[in-house]
């Protein structure tokens, strides 16, 4: 049965309650190990759900087990009080966790973009209180150093350093990329950052759908990267040779290993 998580979970009617926060973190919990009841209770405060009633951790516990997502056996080694319940994972419920998870990674996009799409708003309406003035040009190519003769990148949201340049007089500036170990979204965060810090031209190998939203969204210009170093892209650049980006590239969806290197975002 293919429930609102978009997987099959063997007809377990795992999408009964999904759409809460509680089974997905309870389940995540006894993946780790069975657990007491009193120790679930615990334990949910590190996904912020530390105000539920206990009646609510049971209830839902209970219904898990219906649903065969969990089993609950006594425990016989109990020596002070009543016996209490110890709960496990199912391989019906590590399917339901699995589904969650997936479901997670879809919904942590859209907030992602929301979240920049929302900042971004921000940033448009902070500039039309600025009063006009005339500045020189200024792009900024993502770069694996911090001077002209760098090396370009052949990322974008997991360059080393942004170089912001002006492309008539070689003036430069280097920033370090504050999305390089993210997580996830680093495309998404490094557009905010070069934007954040003027940049009117984007020149990158490409960027992912929400990162390319977002600089769209700003009305900021994208170039394909061309060239080995930053003073040869600017270069480029200056004499009209790069090409302009109408589109994006492939979106690397996932969440990082070691410090956002593995699967994450390469954009």
């Amino acid at each position: 049965m293919r429930n609102r998580w978009g997987q099959q979970c063997d007809g377990r009617g795992c999408n009964r309650r999904m759409g809460q926060f509680l089974d997905p973190a309870l389940l995540l919990l006894l993946q780790q190990a069975p657990a007491h009841g009193y120790t679930l209770l615990d334990r949910l405060a590190e996904f912020g759900l530390e105000n539920l009633r206990p009646t609510v951790i049971y209830r839902a516990l209970r219904e898990m087990e219906e649903r065969g997502w969990v089993h609950s056996t006594w425990d016989e080694e109990q020596t002070q009080g009543p016996p209490r319940r110890v709960y496990a994972l199912t391989s019906a419920g590590r399917n339901v966790l699995r589904c969650c998870i997936d479901q997670f990674q879809r919904v942590q996009q859209v907030l992602e973009y929301f979240q920049a799409l929302h900042d971004e708003v921000g940033l448009k309406d902070a500039r039309a209180y600025i009063e006009p003035e005339e500045v020189s040009m200024r792009i900024v190519i993502p770069a694996s150093g911090v001077d002209l003769d760098a090396p370009t990148s052949p990322v974008f949201g997991r360059c080393t350093s942004f170089v912001f340049v002006d492309p008539e007089t070689l003036d430069y500036e280097a920033l370090s990329n504050p999305a390089l170990s993210a997580p996830g979204g680093a495309g998404v965060q490094a557009a905010q950052t070069v934007l954040q810090h003027g940049a009117q031209a984007v020149i990158a190998p490409s960027l992912g759908p929400n990162a390319f939203r977002v600089v769209q969204a700003a009305g900021v210009p994208v170039y394909r990267l061309q060239g080995a170093t930053v003073r040869e892209t600017a270069a480029a650049y200056q004499a009209g040779e790069l090409e302009l980006l109408e589109a994006p590239g492939a979106d690397h969806v996932g969440l990082g290993r070691g410090g956002g290197h593995g699967r994450g975002r390469g954009f």
